[in-house]
Protein backbone atom coordinates (compact mmCIF):
# COMPACT_ATOMS: atom_id res chain seq x y z
CA UNK A 1 0.00 0.00 0.00
CA UNK A 2 2.76 2.70 0.78
CA UNK A 3 4.36 1.99 -2.84
CA UNK A 4 0.94 2.81 -4.39
CA UNK A 5 0.82 5.94 -2.29
CA UNK A 6 4.05 7.06 -3.64
CA UNK A 7 2.98 5.98 -6.97
CA UNK A 8 0.14 8.34 -7.01
CA UNK A 9 2.64 11.70 -7.07
CA UNK A 10 0.02 14.06 -5.53
CA UNK A 11 1.29 17.26 -5.03
CA UNK A 12 -0.47 21.00 -4.45
CA UNK A 13 0.22 24.17 -4.70
CA UNK A 14 1.24 26.73 -2.14
CA UNK A 15 -2.47 27.97 -1.31
CA UNK A 16 -4.08 24.53 -0.82
CA UNK A 17 -0.64 23.58 1.13
CA UNK A 18 -2.05 26.29 3.23
CA UNK A 19 -5.32 25.77 4.16
CA UNK A 20 -4.58 22.23 4.73
CA UNK A 21 -2.00 22.87 7.05
CA UNK A 22 -2.73 26.06 8.45
CA UNK A 23 0.74 27.59 7.99
CA UNK A 24 1.04 30.49 6.13
CA UNK A 25 1.74 30.86 2.49
CA UNK A 26 5.00 33.44 4.13
CA UNK A 27 5.79 30.89 6.85
CA UNK A 28 5.94 28.05 3.97
CA UNK A 29 8.22 29.93 1.81
CA UNK A 30 10.59 31.29 4.49
CA UNK A 31 10.77 27.58 6.21
CA UNK A 32 11.78 26.52 2.27
CA UNK A 33 14.07 29.30 2.14
CA UNK A 34 15.68 27.70 5.04
CA UNK A 35 15.47 24.60 3.40
CA UNK A 36 13.40 22.41 5.96
CA UNK A 37 10.83 21.78 3.14
CA UNK A 38 11.39 21.19 -0.51
CA UNK A 39 8.77 21.94 -2.62
CA UNK A 40 8.66 20.09 -6.51
CA UNK A 41 8.31 21.51 -9.77
CA UNK A 42 6.57 19.01 -12.36
CA UNK A 43 7.24 21.10 -15.19
CA UNK A 44 10.07 23.32 -16.43
CA UNK A 45 8.84 26.80 -14.92
CA UNK A 46 5.95 24.82 -13.82
CA UNK A 47 4.06 26.25 -10.43
CA UNK A 48 5.71 25.26 -6.72
CA UNK A 49 3.98 22.26 -5.50
CA UNK A 50 4.00 20.16 -2.60
CA UNK A 51 4.05 16.66 -1.74
CA UNK A 52 2.39 14.66 0.67
CA UNK A 53 5.73 14.35 2.45
CA UNK A 54 6.19 17.97 2.54
CA UNK A 55 2.72 18.40 3.78
CA UNK A 56 3.68 16.40 6.41
CA UNK A 57 6.27 18.29 7.46
CA UNK A 58 5.19 21.44 7.35
CA UNK A 59 2.28 20.31 9.56
CA UNK A 60 5.14 19.02 12.13
CA UNK A 61 6.73 22.37 11.99
CA UNK A 62 4.00 24.70 12.21
CA UNK A 63 3.03 21.78 15.18
CA UNK A 64 6.52 22.50 17.28
CA UNK A 65 6.22 26.35 16.21
CA UNK A 66 2.87 26.73 17.84
CA UNK A 67 4.46 24.50 21.03
CA UNK A 68 6.87 27.36 21.45
CA UNK A 69 9.74 26.00 19.95
CA UNK A 70 12.02 28.17 17.75
CA UNK A 71 12.67 27.49 14.04
CA UNK A 72 15.78 26.07 14.56
CA UNK A 73 14.74 23.86 17.33
CA UNK A 74 11.50 22.50 15.37
CA UNK A 75 14.33 22.06 12.11
CA UNK A 76 16.31 19.92 14.63
CA UNK A 77 13.73 18.24 15.86
CA UNK A 78 12.44 17.02 12.52
CA UNK A 79 15.25 16.41 11.21
CA UNK A 80 16.17 13.53 13.85
CA UNK A 81 12.73 12.71 13.60
CA UNK A 82 13.38 11.59 9.96
CA UNK A 83 16.33 10.20 10.66
CA UNK A 84 14.68 7.41 13.17
CA UNK A 85 11.92 6.92 10.60
CA UNK A 86 14.54 5.90 7.88
CA UNK A 87 15.90 4.09 10.60
CA UNK A 88 13.11 1.54 11.05
CA UNK A 89 12.32 1.59 7.36
CA UNK A 90 15.74 -0.08 6.64
CA UNK A 91 15.75 -2.09 10.09
CA UNK A 92 11.91 -3.27 8.89
CA UNK A 93 13.26 -3.44 5.07
CA UNK A 94 15.83 -5.69 5.95
CA UNK A 95 14.81 -7.69 8.57
CA UNK A 96 11.25 -8.46 8.54
CA UNK A 97 9.94 -12.02 8.08
CA UNK A 98 6.80 -12.07 9.47
CA UNK A 99 4.20 -10.10 10.68
CA UNK A 100 0.98 -11.91 12.15
CA UNK A 101 -2.20 -11.08 13.94
CA UNK A 102 -4.25 -13.64 16.27
CA UNK A 103 -7.01 -12.57 18.87
CA UNK A 104 -5.74 -9.58 20.02
CA UNK A 105 -2.23 -10.18 19.80
CA UNK A 106 0.32 -8.95 17.02
CA UNK A 107 3.94 -11.19 16.19
CA UNK A 108 6.75 -9.31 14.25
CA UNK A 109 9.34 -11.89 13.21
CA UNK A 110 12.33 -10.01 12.21
CA UNK A 111 14.35 -13.03 11.77
CA UNK A 112 17.15 -14.60 12.78
CA UNK A 113 19.23 -13.53 15.68
CA UNK A 114 22.58 -12.97 14.29
CA UNK A 115 24.79 -14.36 17.43
CA UNK A 116 22.08 -16.76 18.54
CA UNK A 117 21.07 -18.85 14.87
CA UNK A 118 17.92 -21.52 15.69
CA UNK A 119 16.35 -18.22 17.13
CA UNK A 120 14.32 -15.86 15.72
CA UNK A 121 13.38 -11.82 17.40
CA UNK A 122 10.01 -11.78 18.25
CA UNK A 123 8.01 -8.66 19.08
CA UNK A 124 4.73 -9.06 20.62
CA UNK A 125 1.89 -6.45 21.00
CA UNK A 126 -1.48 -6.90 22.95
CA UNK A 127 -2.34 -3.40 23.08
CA UNK A 128 0.20 -1.20 25.10
CA UNK A 129 2.23 -4.16 26.73
CA UNK A 130 5.01 -4.89 24.17
CA UNK A 131 7.34 -8.35 24.64
CA UNK A 132 10.58 -9.01 22.54
CA UNK A 133 11.11 -12.79 22.47
CA UNK A 134 13.46 -15.46 21.41
CA UNK A 135 11.74 -18.10 19.44
CA UNK A 136 13.61 -21.08 18.04
CA UNK A 137 12.96 -20.57 14.88
CA UNK A 138 10.10 -23.07 12.54
CA UNK A 139 11.82 -23.32 9.18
Amino acid sequence: MIMKLKSLNISMGIGETSRITGATTTQIRYWEKKGLIHPIRHEEGGNKRYSLKALTKIIIIKNFIDDGYTLAKAGEMIKAHYQDVDTFRTIVSQRLVGLSHTDNVTRVNLGEIDNDPGFDLVIETRGQDVKVLKRARQD
